[in-house]
């Protein structure tokens, strides 16, 4: 299409079929997708190449270094970073044509984003009015090499835009179950790498912390029954890490 966007968006994937047969026909407007793959089992590749994608295969080894290597291929100006469970709608859509089509003026635009769990917004938990930095002109950006929570590095302001980044991170239990698993490894293999080590005192009190201060500081008391599960589950998050981490320094010994 003559239309599109001199945009490359950014996805990196696992079993993600479903969701980009949802999400790859509204990213129309730009001119390609670039999918770093992670070994999916099911149809992912396949779903990829249908809609248009350049699907490149590679074994996740953090986050950070995952998304680095998808920006290394892409080949538009600007670039578009989304994950397979998000979704864009109409005003942020719009944001981002006014921004490539004008040539930006920034080296960085975030957006607002609402993430959903269990068929349910969640309002507080910490989560309220999280902004992401997600579209950015492809010179001088890079990605840090976060294990998990990776961040992109742009050198220059950052501007807001308006429109939303919907977020179905956890459409079922299954979800949870596994992101639970992953983000524990990954958050430990951060703090190894910043040179932290375990101690039971942080099996013991880090997870209680963690529930606490999402429930009651940031609120998620008010997000109802869902709140509880969303603050339950990120502080058993907390407590696989420091286990892991205490695990290691119990078998160096």
């Amino acid at each position: 299409m003559p239309d599109r966007l001199p945009l490359s968006v950014l996805l990196i994937t696992r079993n993600e079929a479903d969701r980009l047969e949802r999400l790859l026909p509204s990213l129309a407007f730009a001119s390609e997708v670039i999918v770093v793959d992670d070994h999916s089992h099911d149809a992912t590749v396949a779903v990829a190449e249908r809609h248009g994608a350049r699907v490149h295969t590679r074994a996740l080894d953090g986050f950070g270094a995952q998304r680095q290597f998808a920006l290394e291929r892409c080949t538009q100006p600007w670039v578009l970073w989304i994950d397979a469970d998000e979704r864009l709608d109409a005003r942020a859509v719009s944001s981002i044509t006014e921004v490539v089509q004008g040539s930006g003026g920034a080296a960085g635009f975030s957006m607002l984003r609402r993430t959903w769990f269990l068929g349910r917004r969640i309002r507080w938990c910490g989560w309220r009015g999280e902004r992401v930095t997600r579209l950015f002109p492809r010179a001088g950006a890079r990605f840090d090499d976060a294990p998990v929570h990776e961040r992109i590095l742009v050198d220059g302001p950052v501007i807001n835009l308006p429109g939303v980044i919907e977020h179905f991170s956890y459409e079922t239990w299954d979800d949870c179950r596994t992101k639970l698993i992953q983000y524990a490894r990954a958050g430990a293999e951060a703090r190894r790498r910043a040179g932290r080590r375990g101690s039971i005192a942080g099996v013991a009190f880090r997870p209680f912390a963690r529930f606490v201060r999402m429930y009651a500081l940031q609120l998620g008391v008010l997000d109802g029954a869902h709140g509880f599960a969303v603050c339950a589950l990120a502080a058993a998050q907390v407590f696989l890490r420091e286990m892991e981490l205490w695990a290691d320094r119990r078998t160096s010994r």
